[in-house]
């Protein structure tokens, strides 16, 4: 049987075949994986990738290697196994039936019982010399459409008992599964416990990317080229081009890895071959459009070309077997490039009727320009030396350099100064260049550079990330653009500052004063030179100013504005560049002092440095579901089941939590009271529940105390409770403090009175919690005093009663109202 490339693989109608399939990197990386994880005991695997990457192919090759057909993978699962497979391809229908087809089950109220009976029964005929069963299910994600759309939860309770019986890792039954897009995006139409369901039974599989990234394509194509034509005569040119290529820094490459493959992949020279397999990835389905291409026999494809042409297949050839073949999806709305297509088109029409000689050579270089454009990543250099250097090396352009400005001239393709690139014009009778240079004249100088700065530049805030690391609670530090140091108090989410100051006049020693002072989180940073920050802004003024002057006129506001955005861009290149380093223009200033930054990761762990001085009472609390500024809806979920149990199982080990069992409330539970020791009982009335100052709680116990504290002579509000939380220095995250002041106020319940709205509240219930959390304003404490007098009335109380026990807050409360102090007074 001749061996020979199929673009579309089945796996039950080609198993007996022969293919040509190449391994790829990628592909033995996945064998690797699924072999060490089959070695720890998993036995689901769902294998992710997009259309076209060759999932087919591989689970094709996968079987033929462990059936010892033919050696494409080393597969090393078990000594000299005995193997069968089971090969099922997906469909728009229940995936239960198919089993029961599959495996001749008749329909009955235990059929899944009995279809992983009969699944085991067949596992069990391989013998006892290291069997492996493998179920294979490609196109999986078709039942997983059928199951969203009809009887969901008894289709997936079906795929999560299937995985579940199949991740034993005392039987060699192995289930794989392919699919198209992530597990999750088959149940947008579901109901949102039925996700939840969706998403448990995801949990129950190893998944696997198999995406081809763009070398591994390469590989593909260099190892398919079997007829390529020779390539002695174009050594050098092949040499040349991938020297381009680097220079160019048009792609992410790899250098060893393209000049191995280079020749393998003439007659496509290496740029073209790196445009051509992006666009395959974008338009087309990855491995399965790339073999089309190598198989295509049309005149536009590899092939006739290397019967009918010398040279290079470029970059032009490439755009004409894309046109040729994608012409419906090119030119389609669903097409994101379509803007960008079109512009070819038009700069291909206005080439036709703009020359009467050399079309053929203007034309290539359209769409060279335009198909870079569209592929070549920003921070390129695609300048006239690159064009002309390409034109020249691999076009077959003698003149390409007059070539360029005729087509420059006729404002069909423009050079963006800023971009260092050709792009394809659309046209405009605006002088772009002398329009800018007149604004010049007509806007007035910057001055203010701080309002300016503010307009035109933003900077993300920036996550403090060792403190985080070491305390469990994130700590992000917002930008402040300002001609004086600011005295901003960090409020809500944000815990500090990195403050820009610009100012003209020499203020350094007042910047070193004025930090030396503020004892918040914020770290000044001064600029010495702001020279050309201002000058940019100036130039982003001119060219603001030439867009409000020509705002009919939409091809030059269009061109305008990616002026704009690129000098925005570049505001943020120079004040980030400035940062750091030997060329530094800034001095930062903390507490006083100057400290030296060389690195952002200097910078990141200064932050941090702040943050422990700043906050040094900061408890280590290590649940981020909890320790966030808001927390997800389900913590709210969890938040009020934790309630529940606390009001409910105070008095029971772990809340009454099961001990196999961790949801998210008994994780916050463990987290929050158990690994601190904050006991919610004792045995013994005198104990105090003190938490251990391992994790910096006692400090926190400490500060709550004595708020109870200061309630005994006139009530508090909780908002001012909270307040205290957020201040330094704590500054806790509203998420643990949501947690934290029910808890603490639970456990104290009997040595204070809670009043709300209307008035005492005598029980303190997971309603109550919640609302207290929820407006904190709306409530009072009031703790009882047995000081004194009041402490000798309960103690003769005690003894008239002949009780050994603690004040109930009953009679504490009676106390504190004078219900007993009055008839002794």
């Amino acid at each position: 049987m001749p061996i020979k490339f199929t673009t579309s693989v089945n796996i039950i109608r080609d198993k007996g075949k022969e293919l040509n399939y190449i391994p790829t990197p990628n592909s033995i990386r996945v064998v690797n994986q699924i072999a060490n994880d089959f070695k720890i005991g998993n036995r689901s695997f769902n294998i992710i990738g997009s259309y076209g990457t060759g999932k087919s192919a591989f689970l094709w090759a996968f079987q033929q290697s462990l059936s010892n057909n033919k050696k494409y993978f080393g597969i090393n699962l078990l000594p000299n196994p005995t193997v069968d497979f089971v090969n099922i391809v997906g469909e728009y229908k229940s995936i239960t039936e198919t089993f029961a087809e599959i495996f001749n089950v008749k329909s009955t109220k235990n059929i899944s019982e009995n279809i992983f009976s009969e699944i085991f029964n067949k596992y069990h005929e391989l013998g006892k010399n290291s069997p492996i069963l493998f179920l294979v299910i490609d196109e999986f994600g078709k039942f997983l459409e059928y199951a969203s759309q009809n009887e969901p939860e008894k289709e997936l309770y079906f795929i999560q008992q299937l995985a579940e019986f199949t991740n034993n890792p005392d039987l060699n039954i192995v289930l794989f599964t392919t699919v198209h897009q992530n597990f999750d995006a088959y149940a947008l139409s579901l109901t949102q416990s039925q996700k939840q369901e969706w998403t448990k039974v995801k949990g129950r599989f190893r998944e696997i990317t198999f995406n081809e990234p763009v070398e591994q394509l390469l590989f593909l194509a260099s190892e398919h080229l079997t007829d390529r034509p020779s390539t002695q005569k174009y050594s050098k040119e092949i040499a040349k081009a991938i020297d381009l290529l680097m220079k160019s820094k048009a792609f992410i490459v790899n250098e060893d890895y393209i000049n191995e493959i280079a020749e393998k992949l003439f007659p496509l020279d290496a740029i073209s071959a790196y445009i051509l397999t992006l666009s395959l990835q974008k338009y087309g389905q990855n491995e399965r459009s790339l073999f089309s291409f190598l198989e295509s026999t049309d005149h536009t494809g590899l092939f006739q070309h290397i019967q009918s042409k010398e040279g290079f297949y470029t970059i032009a050839d490439v755009y004409d077997y894309l046109i040729f073949n994608y012409y419906s999806f090119l030119n389609s709305r669903y097409n994101p490039d379509f803007g960008a297509w079109k512009a070819i088109k038009t700069a291909l029409e206005n080439v036709e009727n703009s020359f009467d000689t050399n079309i053929n050579n203007y034309t290539k270089l359209i769409k060279s320009i335009g198909l870079l454009t569209i592929n070549a990543q920003a921070g390129a250099t695609l300048d006239k030396k690159f064009l002309v250097n390409y034109a020249e090396k691999c076009l077959a352009i003698k003149n390409a350099t007059s070539l360029i400005e005729d087509l420059e001239k006729k404002k069909i393709i423009l050079y963006r100064n800023y971009s260092k690139r050709f792009v394809l014009f659309e046209g405009t009778d605006l002088d772009i260049q002398s329009a800018l240079l007149e604004a010049g004249g007509k806007v007035d100088d910057v001055t203010d550079v701080v309002t300016l700065l503010n307009r035109y530049y933003q900077l993300p805030p920036v996550i403090a990330k060792k403190v985080m690391y070491e305390t469990g609670t994130p700590r992000l530090f917002e930008y402040k653009i300002s001609s004086e140091p600011i005295n901003d108090i960090p409020v809500d989410e944000i815990d500090g500052f990195v403050n820009l100051v610009f100012n003209e006049k020499d203020i350094l020693n007042e910047v070193i004063q004025h930090s030396s002072d503020n004892q918040e989180a914020v770290l000044y940073c001064y600029y010495k030179n702001s020279k050309s920050i201002k000058e940019l802004l100036f130039e982003i003024e001119k060219t603001k100013r030439v867009i409000t002057e020509n705002t009919e006129d939409k091809v030059a506001v269009r061109e305008l504005n990616n002026i704009v955005i690129h000098q925005q861009n570049l505001l943020t290149h120079k004040i980030l560049n400035n940062f750091y380093g030997a060329n530094s223009e800034v001095v930062w200033i903390f507490n006083g002092a100057v400290v030296n930054i060389k690195s952002k990761k200097e910078f990141n762990s200064q932050l941090s440095r702040i943050c422990n001085d700043i906050y040094s009472r900061t408890p280590i609390f290590n649940n981020e579901l909890v320790n966030k500024h808001k927390i997800s809806t389900s913590i709210h979920t969890a938040k009020r089941n934790y309630f529940k149990a606390l009001v409910l199982n105070w008095d029971k080990p772990q809340l009454g939590f099961a001990p196999e069992k961790f949801p998210p409330e008994k994780t916050i539970y463990l987290t929050l009271l158990e690994n601190n020791n904050i006991k919610l009982y004792s045995e013994e009335i005198a104990e105090d529940y003190l938490p251990n100052d391992q994790n910096r709680f006692n400090h926190l116990w400490d500060l709550s105390l004595l708020f109870l504290d200061s309630a005994k002579t006139s009530r508090r509000k909780l908002s001012e409770f909270v307040e205290l939380l957020r201040q330094k220095p704590f500054k806790l995250k509203q998420g643990l403090i949501d947690f934290w002041l029910p808890t603490f106020l639970f456990i104290k319940r009997d040595d204070l009175a809670l009043f709300g709205n209307n008035g005492y509240t005598p029980f303190i219930n997971d309603e109550v919690l919640d609302l207290l959390v929820k407006n904190p304003e709306e409530y009072e404490i009031k703790t009882f005093s047995i000081e004194g007098v009041k402490l000798d009335i309960f103690n003769s109380y005690r003894l008239f009663l002949n009780q050994n026990s603690k004040p109930t807050k009953e009679l504490l409360f009676e106390i504190e109202n004078a219900k007993i102090y009055k008839l002794t007074a």
